[in-house]
């Protein structure tokens, strides 16, 4: 008998829930188990969510249409961010974007002429999300910016909307993340799902990077800027035969910590399921659970209700709310895995 109350998400696994699992187990088990999240508005993770708004309507209805574009990522992020706010979020801001669709619009025309949104069953593929089988019995919920397919050979691939810094997005790490990534390999399995393998070149990383200048240069002005990186982190075979092994080991490992936990209680000295991993507490900005970890031996003697500044909210992506809905089969498309 679990310890905690079970709770349906737990069953309903993406790459974000793996990437955090091998990032560190103690982490997952706040984050997804107890379902504790900061209690304020996430804004890189929503800017992002605006900015894919703008960007689907821009491959939909076509770059110059910036007005359209703007609106798109408004309707979403001033849901949560006020104007008088802006100053404090810069420069990944309305006003940064609008400058991005722009620089869209003026660098990257030839996008749609040299390729073109694929249509399934009469719906373009952009915003997509649903459920890829990854053995007989376990599946994936995944999300996916776009599905394409180049004019000049029909060869498929995916534009998957990446918002960072300008600094960032120029350094080694920011591309390197990707050719291994959890989320590289399961949108090239949805497309392996949909296509024929000799079709699929794969996932094709869209980075924009934001920045904000106080003051001007001789060569930049003051005001937004805005940088584009692309890397195209295709996988062979092989390299998806290693990634459906490693996902299948994560579920494994995530059973086998939640079988330990229904064994686990309050009464014990420590916490024996979900290890904490050292390594990543430093990670980005920092954990948001290194003091529970350094203070509660077991946190199952102080898991009633969040503490102060977190919240229970539980991840689910089975509700995402995006443009089409395709849950997918070994047989949608030849995949040989």
């Amino acid at each position: 008998m679990l310890p905690i109350n079970e709770h349906p998400t737990w069953l309903i696994h993406d790459s974000s829930k793996l990437d955090e699992y091998l990032r560190c187990p103690r982490s997952y088990f706040f984050r997804y188990i107890l379902g504790w999240n900061l209690d304020m508005p996430a804004h890189d993770l929503l800017f992002g969510e605006a900015w894919h708004k703008g960007r689907e309507y821009q491959l939909l209805h076509g770059y110059h249409q910036i007005d359209g574009a703007m609106e798109a990522f408004n309707n979403l992020y001033r849901q949560y961010f006020s104007q008088e706010e802006d100053n404090l979020y810069l420069p990944k801001v309305p006003a940064g974007a609008l400058n991005a669709y722009m620089k869209f619009a003026e660098e990257r025309y030839s996008d749609l002429v040299e390729n073109e949104v694929v249509e399934l069953d009469g719906v373009k593929m952009t915003e997509i999300s649903g459920t890829v089988p990854v053995d007989e019995h376990r599946f994936l919920h995944y999300r996916i910016d776009s599905i394409l397919g180049r004019l000049s050979d029909g060869m498929i691939f995916s534009w998957d909307h990446k918002t960072t810094t300008e600094n960032y997005l120029n350094g080694r790490q920011w591309a390197e993340q990707f050719y291994l990534g959890v989320q590289n390999g399961t949108y090239t399995h949805c497309l392996y799902c949909m296509f024929p393998i000799e079709q699929v070149l794969g996932v094709e990383f869209c980075g924009t990077g934001f920045a904000y200048l106080q003051r001007g240069s001789a060569n930049r002005p003051a005001g937004y800027h805005a940088s584009f990186r692309r890397v195209p982190a295709f996988k062979t075979q092989d390299q998806m035969n290693v990634w459906l092994w490693t996902v299948n080991h994560l579920l494994d490992e995530i059973d086998r910590d939640m079988d330990r936990l229904s064994h686990c209680s309050d009464n014990d000295e420590v916490l024996m399921s979900f290890c904490m991993n050292p390594t990543s507490c430093t990670d980005f900005r920092g954990c948001a659970y290194h003091d529970f970890c350094l203070s509660w031996p077991n946190p199952l003697r102080c898991c009633e209700e969040p503490p102060l500044g977190f919240k229970e909210e539980f991840w689910n992506p089975a509700e995402i709310q995006t443009s089409v809905k395709k849950n997918l089969t070994w047989e949608g498309g030849s995949n040989a895995l």
